[in-house]
């Protein structure tokens, strides 16, 4: 018989998936998250944010306690933890289906990733550092253009600018500056293996985004769109991802498609992309099996 998991970041949408799709599989779960949370789960933990220096500490301790066999981290900000806590990890007992920490950094840092991407002849949003000159900037990508967070973060704290008494309002640090990709927007959810070959994929177009036109989805749709799934695979292979990954792409006014960021974790409509739960759950009960045996 297989063990319970342990899911971190059950507020979140990723997190709170994880959590339905796996006790209606029969599985016990254990739930962590930075505050009190009321997702029904058999054991909650509250842990300290990923950059708190009693976060690997406080996350060992719940897994020696608990002795999960299955570890999914959901939150971005925790992956490179988590990723560089790995062996310790499995050295418990607890697998964790989790890309390496090099390919974990470049996805969690989006200008490193743009950088990369377009280095291996992927198209992504041209894109500056905070650093570059305002003026410089609005010169190159023509309003509006966007900022978001450089670092973690997922596909939030996205702002849209108009005009320079706007992108001069701006007072937030940490940020990239990117050119805004018009079309629609697509959310690629991937599972790939330790060998690196994409088990599943599934794309769910964003058909109603929360900021109207940017930010997270309110509602998604499934749709048959191979050449978007290449194009994941193709930036996953770059990178060397493993596991559950979530990417978002848009397409430019003639068709293009443009991966915009890469979330290496299930993605917060994973839901409507289930194959990707149904691969790592097969995943797991198979090394389970042969643990056992």
């Amino acid at each position: 018989m297989i063990g319970h998991i342990m899911v971190t970041g059950i507020g979140g949408l990723a997190g709170r998936s994880a959590v339905s799709y796996f006790r209606r599989n029969g599985v016990p779960v254990i739930g962590t998250d930075i505050r009190e949370i009321e997702t029904p789960v058999e054991s909650f933990y509250i842990i300290p944010p990923a950059g708190d220096p009693l976060f690997a500490a406080t996350l060992l301790g719940i897994i020696k306690k608990e002795r999960p066999s299955l570890l999914i981290p959901t939150v971005s900000e925790e992956l490179p933890v988590i990723s560089r806590l790995k062996k310790v990890i499995e050295a418990e007992g607890c697998t964790v289906l989790i890309s390496p920490p090099a390919a974990v950094d470049i996805a969690n840092d989006k200008l490193k990733t743009a950088m990369i991407m377009a280095g291996h002849g992927i198209p992504v949003p041209v894109s500056f550092d905070e650093k570059t000159s305002r003026e410089f900037i609005a010169k190159e990508l023509s309003f509006p253009f966007l900022s978001k967070p450089r670092l973690g973060w997922g596909g939030r704290g996205v702002t849209l600018y108009y005009d320079l008494e706007e992108l001069f309002q701006e007072t937030r640090t940490g940020l990239i500056f990117q050119e805004f990709i018009p079309g629609e927007e697509f959310d690629a959810n991937l599972f790939i293996n330790r060998k690196g070959e994409t088990v599943t994929g599934v794309v769910l177009e964003k058909t109603l985004l929360k900021e109207g036109m940017t930010s997270s989805a309110v509602a998604v749709e499934r749709v048959e769109r191979e050449d978007l799934i290449h194009l994941g695979t193709k930036a996953a292979h770059v990178l060397a991802l493993e596991g559950p990954v979530d990417m978002d792409i848009r397409l430019r006014w003639d068709g293009t498609p443009v991966l915009l960021d890469i979330h290496a974790r299930l993605g917060g409509n994973v839901l409507s992309a289930e194959e990707i739960l149904d691969g790592l759950f097969v995943t797991w009960e198979k090394k389970e099996r042969i643990d056992v045996h």
